[in-house]
């Protein structure tokens, strides 16, 4: 009984990881992300402080709580806002100047209900000044953005090609390249590796896939497989030989005169330990 129950454990703690895993590969293609949070969280820590909005008479404790649930109202407000609103670089500004009006707008309220949770009762400040020291901070906060997205830049245009008419993603019909983390050759068939999980398989020459993969951040790893930078969590190696983990937990093998390559990009340094796995 010891036993049956520990491997349970241990199976649930792996399905368990391999979801956080593969949660985190999601999160981290989402615009703005994690640099949103990372600012809210810096300008939260400001506001508390200075004291704006005149929270700077409340108790420290108070002051952190409410800052705390109405600047992570607002990163989910802006986060949700770039997922719908930005599909290239040039999207920005254009998220960034609709969107500052628009989702600042209830500010006043969403102040005076978060005020409520912690038992004050106010009734909302000017609307103008409100709306003033909004602006000021999301200034600040997107300035951040601004200058750190460009190390996300390279990334975005490289996993976003255009996806060929007819082509292995086509004919499985992935919209978003982006959510392509492997393909392994299976006969005459190409077996898709997803980020949502599934691997559907498709009647397709895996040399074809190879062609229209050519402008993909990725490498062909071996004679019949080919992995999105993306998609690989981590490498293992057993002997002389390497295999590369994909976020959901499947395996694919290295050949060797591909191993040279995959170091070089730093790919085999993804290592991880027998028992994470």
């Amino acid at each position: 009984m010891p036993l049956s129950l520990t491997a349970t454990a241990g199976l649930r703690n792996g399905t368990f990881a391999k979801r956080v895993r593969r949660f985190a590969n999601r999160a981290r293609l989402l615009p703005g992300f994690p640099m949103l949070p990372v600012a809210g969280a810096a300008a939260a820590l400001l506001m508390v402080v200075v004291g704006a909005f005149g929270t700077g008479q409340l108790p420290l404790a108070t002051r952190i709580g409410f800052w705390a649930v109405l600047v992570a109202w607002n990163v989910v407000k802006w986060q949700l806002w770039f997922v719908f609103t930005v599909r290239d670089p040039r999207d920005w500004t254009r998220a960034v100047l609709i969107g500052t009006p628009l989702l600042n707008l209830p500010l006043p309220f969403e102040i005076t209900l978060a005020l409520r949770l912690f038992g004050i009762v106010v009734s909302p400040r000017g609307l103008s000044h409100v709306w003033i020291d909004a602006l000021a901070i999301s200034a600040a906060i997107f300035a951040v953005i601004f200058l750190a997205r460009r190390r996300y830049r390279p990334a975005k245009v490289a996993m976003a090609p255009a996806i060929v008419p007819g082509g292995v993603l086509s004919k499985a019909g992935v919209a978003c390249p982006a959510t392509l983390h492997a393909i392994r050759a299976e006969d005459h068939y190409c077996r898709l590796f997803l980020a949502d999980g599934r691997a559907p398989l498709i009647h397709h020459r895996f040399g074809d896939a190879l062609a229209e993969l050519a402008g993909f951040d990725g490498r062909q790893v071996h004679r019949g497989a080919w992995a999105a930078s993306a998609g690989v969590v981590a490498a293992e190696r057993d002997g002389r030989a390497w295999r590369l983990v994909l976020a959901g937990g499947t395996r694919l093998p290295v050949s060797t005169r591909f191993v040279a390559d995959l170091r070089a990009q730093g790919w085999l340094n993804r290592t991880i330990s027998p028992a994470q796995t």
